[in-house]
């Protein structure tokens, strides 16, 4: 029997740390797949194209964005996806409203063109005369949208993916219609 012991010991010993070894090769192999499809997306330049990252990358690479999920009560290891936006919006339709002009016989103007600037939104067009004409108002904003787990409210619920849609530019959230997961 103790010889018994002494002859399957060292091979039980090789079995688990063959088994051991195909387990981190596996997970290595699996790492640099991840690494390299990531890459490979980045540096194609579409944006669209997911990227996986785990959570440390996400809170070195992207500390903007965790500090604002972080405002909202959302720690980063919660979050599931996150996808940035960057949102243009113009407007260019004409509205024209009548003022009382003094005209400045000093610089004998008719026309006075504007562009005012304030925050991400920007407002441009003319006074001509006792006349306010507006050229184009434009809205340049960057929405973060993040998937996330929500708190667990009992031992034996099933987490719930929410998901919150953060506007940079005034700061508040967006109201999220649809949040859909396609399995295949």
């Amino acid at each position: 029997m103790k010889r018994f012991l002494y002859i399957m010991l060292p091979i039980l010993i090789v079995a688990v740390f063959a088994v051991l070894s195909v387990l981190r090769i596996n997970f290595l192999e699996n790492e640099n797949k991840r690494l390299i499809a990531s890459r490979e997306a980045a540096m194609s330049g579409d944006n669209s194209k997911q990227q996986h990252i785990d959570i440390k990358e996400f809170k070195e690479w992207f500390a903007q964005e965790v500090e604002a999920l972080k405002e909202q009560g959302i720690s980063a290891r919660r979050v599931e996806n996150v996808i940035e936006v960057h949102y243009v919006y113009k407007d260019t339709t004409i509205y024209r409203d009548t003022l009382l002009w003094v005209h400045d016989t000093l610089k004998d103007e008719v026309c006075a063109p504007f562009e005012v600037e304030a925050g991400c939104y920007t407002v441009c067009g003319q006074i001509e005369g006792d006349t306010l004409e507006i050229h184009g108002i434009t809205s340049d904003d960057k929405i973060l949208v993040a998937l996330f787990k929500e708190k667990k409210k009992c031992l034996f619920e099933r987490r719930k993916i929410k998901a919150i849609a953060i506007s940079a530019c005034k700061g508040d959230t967006i109201s999220v219609i649809r949040n859909l997961k396609i399995g295949r």
